[in-house]
């Protein structure tokens, strides 16, 4: 390449001895003088380091972040192959002499998710032998939620069969944690997972190779630092690793400013007094800050003023099937905390078989409303019905670029928002950081540096995170703030549809299923000014009041048939479940599910009712259900169905603790608040059933609580019943899981 220089004096009077050693060999200088100077030079053709880097992702997180290392990788010298594991013939490990970096997610009970799968098969086949990736040196970042039993189990599973079978790590094995905060991890592994990278690949190159590639980094590095030092000492910003770095110094007018607290000069500067969305104290807001690298734009979006494509529900999957909603009934007291709906669907006539205990997924839109106020806000009124044009920009430096898959062709920018972006969705920093650029108010734009940045990492936790503010509460927050529809679509994820249990089995009701859901509700708060309801609980809720049913005696759903027009919805079933009845009917089980967690224990029940009745002479095991709520009289959902199945011994024993009644005097006050208080009282009948008879126990409901508390207090019985340690009990529980009889349907 041939390349004209002028006037860089004041680089070479700090940098003048390096640069004649190292460009010497490739420059041919026709004169040459302090203060002036005109060359020529030839630069060898540079070749980037590559490794390859792999995802797996259930939900699209995982894969933003492979995306996000792959495009800083030119940053650091480096390329990556990225492929996602489900695409096998575009990577082979078997062959590869690059390091390979993993980053995956975990889903369900532990389960990998789907576009992994294959690979999880492959690597786990016994016949491998031991070598067989001994060539092999990787990195794995493994993605979890420790609310749930088996945290970043993907991970560890992948980490450990490359381990058997002779691999080797070049970096350490990170685990970040959605309960407490992905990035907590995230940062500084990737931080430092650069410089292992380069490492790796020198180690695992040739000599000779070594060699050029060094010479190669050396002029690449030091021209770098010559110009890019000289150019940051004017603009206060130091370029890192994968990071910004604010100088503490006097800003720009242009720039963001060290306080938010600044305004105009001239006037009073106000006091703030406590820390908020909007507002920091020293001394974060007096600090220098390292924000994430800003996040190259890859779309060109236009809205056009002509015919759209006409849809009006979801763009339908492949295992979706819209089904009718032929019954709802409310099976709590309208004075309950919590109200509860239980809907049948009518699924005759369609593709879907279930069995007792499966999942299956609602397709949902965003609240209307919602969807409304964002447009207002982006200012997009007037073209809410034109329609939405896509392409990818020619100077995208993004790495693997592609429009996105859930945005039809020609749909308009009403249905985009309606039907295709979770606009809930909590914004990640890369977001916070793109939307830095849109800011044109000083003190907000310094806020959201704050936010995206290492050092406001607290409070980015505790006013965004754990809030679940969305963008139309930082667009409300930061009125200043006016993103582009470009950047809503390369930062808002993919909208997911929602889980449910089945609460039925086909035997009992042949051409329906049943679910159950409370009504989520998210109570304002000053980050989030409006209350708001669940994205699919409030949908459901709204969809189906015309035709809900009450169910003030709490018996069950009711065989009236409604005249009312029935509403539709899109359903499929999740493949791949294992929350199922033992095969054997004579495998006794242990059941745990408060609140709605009955859910698949009704199928459970009313398949192992008709199975009885089928085999009147079969052998069943016993069955217990602990069951919790929080009033007797309010919300003891299917109580009448639960009683009946004691009655006719299709239910061993049913152990039901109301945690408000204890409270308010309605019970004795030493009765179980709780299921896991009620487990500790039958703790010899629960270890009799699980180590003894080699029983199930199932537990469905809330992971962030109820579920950890439910596997503490497990422990604690197997320490006392089996008189061991508590290690030795884990050791227990770990071999249950791994049989398939300790098994988890939960949520947070």
């Amino acid at each position: 390449m041939n390349l004209r220089l002028r006037g860089l004096t004041h680089v070479f009077r700090l940098y003048r001895s390096t640069l004649l050693h190292v460009l010497q060999s490739t420059i041919y200088y026709s004169s040459w003088s302090l203060h002036a100077f005109t060359w020529t030079y030839v630069m060898p053709c540079e070749v980037k380091r590559r490794f390859v880097l792999l995802y797996g992702s259930q939900r699209g997180q995982a894969q933003a972040i492979a995306e996000e290392l792959s495009d800083q990788a030119a940053e650091h010298g480096l390329v990556a192959d990225l492929f996602c594991l489900s695409k096998k013939e575009k990577y082979n490990l078997e062959k590869e002499t690059a390091p390979v970096v993993f980053i995956v997610s975990t889903t369900g009970d532990g389960e990998p998710p789907d576009n992994a799968l294959s690979f999880v098969k492959t690597i786990k086949n016994k016949s491998l032998p031991r070598d067989y990736f001994a060539h092999l040196n990787y990195a794995v970042l493994a993605l979890g939620d420790t609310n749930y039993a088996n945290f970043c189990n993907c991970g560890k599973t992948i980490d450990g069969r490359l381990q058997e079978l002779g691999a080797k790590h070049f970096y350490s094995t990170g685990y970040a944690d959605d309960g407490v905060g992905l990035e907590i991890v995230i940062d500084p592994w990737i931080e430092g997972v650069w410089e292992a990278i380069k490492k790796s690949v020198a180690e695992m190159a040739t000599p000779g190779q070594q060699d050029t590639d060094s010479a190669r980094s050396l002029h690449t590095t030091d021209l770098t630092a010559a110009a890019g030092q000289e150019n940051t000492r004017a603009s206060g910003l130091d370029v890192g690793v994968a990071s910004l770095t604010l100088k503490d110094k006097p800003a720009q007018a242009s720039e963001v400013p060290k306080s938010t607290s600044e305004v105009e000069k001239g006037e009073p500067k106000p006091v703030v007094l406590e820390v908020s969305l909007t507002q920091s104290l020293p001394p974060l807001s007096e600090s220098a800050l390292n924000v994430p690298s800003l996040p190259p734009p890859f779309l060109n979006v236009s809205l056009e003023d002509a015919p759209a494509q006409e849809l009006s529900g979801p763009v339908r999957l492949d295992h979706h099937q819209e089904v009718s909603i032929s019954k709802t009934v409310q099976l709590t007291r309208d004075d309950a905390v919590k109200t509860a709906i239980m809907l049948e669907l009518d699924i005759s006539g369609k593709d879907m078989p279930y069995q007792p205990g499966d999942s299956f997924d609602v397709l949902c839109p965003n609240d209307a409303s919602e969807v409304l106020k964002l447009i207002q806000t982006l200012r997009l009124e007037q073209q809410s019905h034109h329609r939405v044009q896509l392409e990818l920009r020619k100077d995208t430096k993004k790495k693997a670029a592609q429009l996105p898959p859930y945005v039809p062709v020609g749909c308009t920018l009403l249905y985009l928002l309606t039907w295709c972006l979770e606009i809930r969705s909590v914004p990640k920093k890369a977001f916070l950081r793109a939307l830095v650029e849109c800011t044109s108010a000083a003190p907000e734009k310094r806020r959201l540096q704050e936010l995206c940045s290492k050092q406001g990492t607290a409070d980015y936790n505790r006013f965004i995170r754990d809030t679940s503010v969305c963008l139309l509460d930082l667009l409300l927050a930061f009125p200043s703030c006016h993103p582009p529809l470009s950047l809503l679509i390369e930062h808002l994820p993919k909208l997911q549809p929602r889980s449910y249990s089945a609460a039925s089995s086909s035997q009992r009701h042949p051409g329906k299923l049943h679910f159950v859901f409370n009504i989520v509700q998210f109570p304002a708060c000053p980050e989030r000014l409006v209350a708001r309801r669940g994205v699919c609980t409030g949908w459901l809720s709204s969809l189906v009041s015309p035709i809900l049913q009450s169910d003030s005696a709490m018996q069950g759903p009711v065989e009236t048939t409604v005249s009312a027009s029935l509403p539709m919805i899109h359903v499929g079933l999740r493949p791949g479940n294992a929350f199922r009845l033992p095969s054997d009917l004579s495998v006794p089980m242990v059941m745990v599910g408060p609140g709605t967690g009955v859910a698949p224990f009704i199928g459970f029940l009313q398949q192992r009712e008709k199975e009885r009745v089928n085999h009147p002479d079969g052998c069943f095991g016993e069955t217990w259900l602990f069951f919790g709520c929080r009033h007797k009289d309010r919300d003891f959902l299917f109580r009448e169905e639960l009683e009946r199945f004691v009655d006719n011994g299709t239910l061993t024993c049913l152990k039901v603790s109301f945690s408000r009644d204890a409270s308010e005097g309605a019970q004795s006050q030493s009765s179980p608040r709780y299921v896991q208080h009620n487990l500790l009282l039958h703790a010899k009948e629960v270890a009799n059933i699980l180590l003894k008879e080699k029983g199930y126990f199932y537990v469905c409901g809330d992971a962030k609580n109820m579920a950890k508390d439910v596997n503490d207090v497990l422990v604690d019985i197997i320490v006392a019943e089996m008189e061991v340690d508590k290690l030795e009990a884990m050791k227990t529980i770990a071999n249950l899981r791994e049989e398939k009889r300790y098994l988890q349907d939960i949520w947070s």
